[in-house]
């Protein structure tokens, strides 16, 4: 058992809300660790997967979310975003997913038998020094505070890449990974929140069916 995921399970536990923040190097993921051998996800272009040959969704009914992580790339012009800015983005994340899942795969808060542990984070993440708006729009699932758009997220998302980790909330055991490059627009402008909150919501709809299927 990894000492990271208690202590990360403990904090969640016990209503404390983990929202990080860091700097990414280059390499194999900072967020991940010792990344498994990924292989191309047959439904979607520039996502790989892993998946545990120990892994029996029919074993699991509920997941506890872990709020997501920013991993800022070295070659950012800005290194930092404020408290209300990562909390609107941690929010929004728990929430776009929630919204996904229930009330067929309820989200609990506890860790337990038969409860999935997802953990998230956007790697690569770069930043300018531009009064920009968190979102500049009103996504469905992500909930955008007064203070996170008074004071503007200056984030840019062409090289960001989602990376996710499934793990049985009691052991700590890896069962399984995601990564997925964002896309490039068609226009060739910055990815907005919108794409990231369809990508979660495309993600979170495929989780669900797959533990009704093997209910």
């Amino acid at each position: 058992m990894r000492v990271s995921f208690h202590l990360r399970r403990l904090a969640l536990a016990t209503g404390t809300l983990l929202v990080a923040l860091q700097v990414s190097m280059a390499g194999a993921s900072e967020f991940i660790e010792e990344m498994p051998e990924l292989s191309q996800d047959p439904d979607r272009a520039g996502a790989m997967i892993w998946e545990s040959p120990d892994f029996r969704r029919e074993d699991y009914t509920r997941v506890m979310i872990e709020p997501i992580t920013i991993y800022i790339s070295p070659e950012s012009k800005e290194k930092g975003l404020r408290a209300n800015e990562l909390k609107a983005l941690a929010d929004g994340f728990v929430e776009a997913v929630t919204i996904s899942l229930e009330p067929e795969v309820p989200v609990v808060s506890q860790p337990g038998p038969g409860v999935l542990y997802i953990r998230a984070a956007l790697v690569d993440v770069k930043m300018d020094n531009k009064k920009r708006g968190l979102m500049g729009y009103t996504p469905i699932g992500f909930v955008v505070t007064a203070a996170a758009n008074a004071a503007g997220a200056r984030i840019i998302l062409s090289d960001a890449v989602l990376e996710v980790e499934v793990l049985d909330s009691v052991s700590g055991k890896r069962l399984g990974v995601l990564t997925d490059k964002a896309p490039s627009s068609a226009d060739g402008e910055n990815l907005s929140w919108d794409s990231i909150s369809q990508t979660l919501t495309y993600y979170a709809g495929r989780f669900k069916q797959r533990m009704q299927i093997a209910q």
